[in-house]
């Protein structure tokens, strides 16, 4: 499982303040504990900045490649800012997100073209969230097709379904689990990839819709995941469903992780 670490995002209020007063500390700080925790990529996030977003995440994405080993995965919604990360950024960084919406693959083909970043590929085009897999199935190889295109190799495309809330729409795992099912089967060469957390927005014990989701996800064939870290009774349930899943040679991480002392 790749992870890409969630908590460096500027909706969460400490990341927010840590962007608007330039706080280096914290920003580190919170990028190496999940880089420790086995984070693979850190996500960040400094679109709540509005027309300070450029310049924060610039300067976020300087700071951070100078303590890191790992990449970034340069998260926002504004093509001009996209191209001003992905400039500055050393090595094969983490493009989240390109869509299926025409304006969205306008803006962001050519960055694909000019930087060579790995890319986040929504499931999601001018007509809206799809309300079946096979619509989903439809909207993924449209854009691993422009995106081959473009030269990027299949490993480097991630394909997200778009994890909805559960809350809000009983079906919303089943319709994720069914797309994911699809894609890698169809294929089975690209990445696929989910933010865990959005399935239980607006409902209590979050943490343990989360890894049960995980868990399910991880069976259907997702390969990495947006989550925290640092989150330890989620790392564990991946753990042991990699082992469970024989997705992990010889047990040699579980029996790692356990030696770790990371497990409760």
């Amino acid at each position: 499982m790749i992870i890409i670490g969630e908590r460096l995002n500027s909706t969460r209020s400490q990341v927010l303040q840590a962007l608007e007063s330039k706080d280096e500390k914290y920003l580190v700080d919170e990028a190496k504990k999940q880089e420790a925790a086995g984070a693979n990529y850190i996500d960040l996030n400094a679109a709540a900045l509005l027309d300070k977003e450029a310049e924060t995440l610039c300067w976020a994405i300087s700071i951070l490649q100078k303590e890191l080993n790992i990449p970034l995965s340069i998260d926002t919604p504004d093509p001009r800012v996209m191209e001003e990360g992905l400039k500055i950024h050393k090595g094969q960084a983490v493009m989240n997100s390109l869509s299926g919406e025409i304006k969205k693959t306008r803006a962001l083909l050519p960055l694909v073209r000019k930087y060579r970043p790995r890319v986040i590929a929504l499931c999601l085009d001018d007509e809206g969230l799809p309300q079946n897999s096979d619509k989903e199935l439809s909207i993924a190889a449209r854009m691993v097709s422009l995106l081959e295109k473009e030269g990027l190799r299949q490993e480097d495309i991630f394909l997200d379904p778009l994890v909805r809330p559960v809350g809000a729409d009983q079906k919303a795992g089943e319709l994720f689990l069914e797309s994911l099912e699809k894609i890698k089967k169809n294929f089975p060469q690209v990445r696929t990839v989910a933010g865990i957390s959005n399935i239980s927005f607006g409902l209590p014990r979050r943490k343990l819709l989360n890894r049960t989701f995980l868990v399910l996800a991880l069976k259907s064939g997702l390969d990495a995941a947006i989550l925290d870290p640092l989150d330890k009774e989620i790392i564990a349930a991946l753990s042991a469903a990699e082992a469970l899943l024989g997705k992990d040679p010889s047990l040699k991480n579980y029996l790692k992780f356990i030696r770790s002392g990371k497990c409760s």
